[in-house]
């Protein structure tokens, strides 16, 4: 009987680390996308660069929904390297994708509608949409 309540005692416990690694995996695999995103935003320009001319600006779709299809759009400077800033919002769509699968994520299943142009207002990129 001892050895009954032993396991049954031994099976609970790694049950339980179990159950708090996979939500501490989820959390951390969570931090390093907002992480990157963070750093997207950032290496944008679109909230620290003044606009004065729209034809410095471009969009680019970003991040990955569940269903399929960007998450959204993000506007940056065309003065930054290009290169390096689509590849990197690349990988970060990727790594999203791939958090939605391993997590089970779900989401709506909307089309996100790319913008028409950008806009310079009050100083700031702006998304047109119509």
């Amino acid at each position: 009987m001892k050895k009954l309540v032993f396991l049954t005692m031994l099976i609970t416990i790694v049950y339980s680390c179990n159950n708090d690694n996979l939500e501490s995996n989820q959390e951390e695999d969570g931090a390093k996308l907002e992480k990157m995103h963070s750093e997207i935003i950032t290496l944008s320009l679109a909230n620290s660069q003044s606009c004065t001319n729209s034809e410095d600006w471009d969009f680019t779709g970003i991040g990955s929904r569940a269903c399929g299809g960007f998450q959204a759009y993000i506007i940056y400077s065309k003065k930054i390297d290009t290169t390096q800033f689509l590849k990197k919002v690349k990988d970060y769509t990727d790594a999203q994708a791939a958090y939605n699968k391993k997590w089970g994520i779900a989401s709506v299943c909307s089309v996100e509608i790319p913008p028409k142009k950008i806009e310079c207002v009050d100083g700031k990129p702006k998304a047109v949409y119509n």
